[in-house]
């Protein structure tokens, strides 16, 4: 454990003993004002760049997938548009094999992260959708904001907020960033940053920041809103609560589970085997992109290239059906387990929505319903954040749709293995955090 991040007391957590009424006079005579004020203000400019982030990330983005769309010939230069992003990286002194996996593990571990992160990210992930790659942006939105987060940091001199307290704070002002600049893709302030905790695992650090991370979520949402740029996601009519639809929320959960596994195994897998026998990482993403070449003109699945933000709307109006998300799902493992850079968590909402809208029409029941409560359902299971999911399902689709998104999500993540793409479940992290409170 880093003793960087003892408080005065000794204890791991960077603030004073929990409060009581009789001690509240002096748990705010600790105080540094000044800092309280840095950190409000940082609130607000972290806020501003996630917006900007966000934004610059949609127009960069759309704009390459776009063209790949229209024009199928770039598909054949996949291999070398992902070799290039890997150079990118390697000029950027950027480790080749960065995820957003690998940047959670950082701010988890109260470490800093690179403010080259914030460019390469969003060149590497516009280089693979140029190229048809099956990747999103949403995980670049997070890398790009853990990054912003720590350079926007620096000229306020962030410290704990009590005198006393000589805790280092990098991990937090990359998940202010990470939270600010996700909730402006999504219009999801909530949603954004009970995700961000999750992904801390509900860290002491990051959590007593919570009224920060609210701040620059909502203001980076709110630029994001006014500008009309972001991840739109359709809407969907929600019925009244009726048993059958339920039940039919239980059994996309199940699948959603099931599905949700072997997404981040198949990944996961991918990257464990190509390291251990391929080794170099140039060789791996230019294969990675001639069979994902191969598969897309061998079987015509042009249509399944890009983030999928279309097959997705397809999906919520209840237009699709069969083995779409089977497809999707596939070549996604093939973009992100070859190694190129671009994001999990649009093509996982995809996914979901594909499968929720094929069970759906497959059982006779309202397909658009079962399409959304999938999307969430599947980020569910593979992300291992289940509140984040719900949260985000809320603020998309309406707080009507609750009790749907509520039975999917859960039953989704019990029923997926808890090794998800970004790790062990987030209630592992509730049951750390009473353990270190007993201590």
């Amino acid at each position: 454990m880093d003793e960087n991040r003892k408080g005065s007391d000794g204890s791991l957590d960077d603030e004073p003993s929990p409060v009581t009424f009789s001690t509240f006079g002096q748990w705010i005579g600790t105080l540094d004002w000044g800092q309280v004020a840095r950190h409000c203000l940082f609130a607000l400019v972290v806020g501003v760049a996630g917006a900007a982030g966000s934004i610059v990330l949609c127009l960069v983005v759309d704009a390459a997938d776009r063209f790949a769309l229209s024009h199928r010939f770039v598909l054949f230069a996949l291999p070398v548009l992902g070799v290039l992003g890997l150079l990118l990286y390697k000029a950027l002194k950027i480790p080749a094999h960065e995820s957003t996996d690998d940047v959670v593990r950082t701010f988890r571990e109260n470490r800093p992260v690179s403010a080259k992160l914030a460019p390469g990210i969003l060149a590497g992930t516009a280089l693979t959708v140029l190229g048809g790659g099956s990747v999103g942006k949403e995980a670049g939105a997070l890398q790009m904001g853990a990054s912003l987060g720590e350079l926007v940091s620096r000229p306020f001199g962030l410290r704990a907020l009590h005198r006393e307290s000589r805790a280092r704070l990098n991990g937090y002002a990359a998940a202010c960033g990470m939270a600010s600049c996700f909730s402006a893709l999504f219009f999801s302030p909530l949603g954004a940053t009970m995700f961000v905790l999750e992904l801390s695992r509900f860290d002491r650090t990051v959590v007593h920041r919570l009224p920060t991370m609210l701040v620059g979520a909502f203001v980076g949402c709110a630029i994001a809103r006014a500008a009309g740029i972001g991840d739109v996601i359709p809407a969907v009519a929600v019925p009244e609560v009726s048993v059958e639809l339920l039940g039919g929320c239980v059994l996309v959960g199940l699948a959603c589970g099931v599905a949700g596994t072997a997404f981040s195994w198949g990944i996961k897998g991918a990257k464990r085997f190509l390291r251990s026998r391929v080794g170099n990482p140039y060789l791996a993403v230019f294969a990675g992109g001639a069979l994902f070449a191969a598969l897309v003109f061998a079987f015509g699945w042009f249509g399944y290239m890009g983030t999928g933000d279309a097959l997705m709307g397809r999906a919520l109006a209840g237009d699709v059906a069969g083995w779409d998300f089977a497809v999707k799902l596939l070549l996604t493992v093939v973009a992100l387990g070859f190694g190129f850079k671009g994001g999990e968590i649009m093509p996982m909402f995809c996914i979901g929505s594909l499968l929720g809208c094929a069970l759906g029409a497959a059982l006779g029941l309202d397909a658009p319903l079962l399409a959304a409560v999938g999307l969430v359902g599947f980020f569910s299971a593979a992300s291992r954040c289940p509140l984040a999911a719900f949260l985000i399902g809320c603020e998309v689709f309406g707080w009507l749709a609750a009790p749907y998104l509520a039975v999917t999500v859960a039953v989704a993540f019990l029923c997926g293995a808890d090794a998800g793409i970004y790790g062990h479940g987030a209630f592992r992290g509730i049951v750390r955090l009473k353990n270190e409170r007993r201590s």
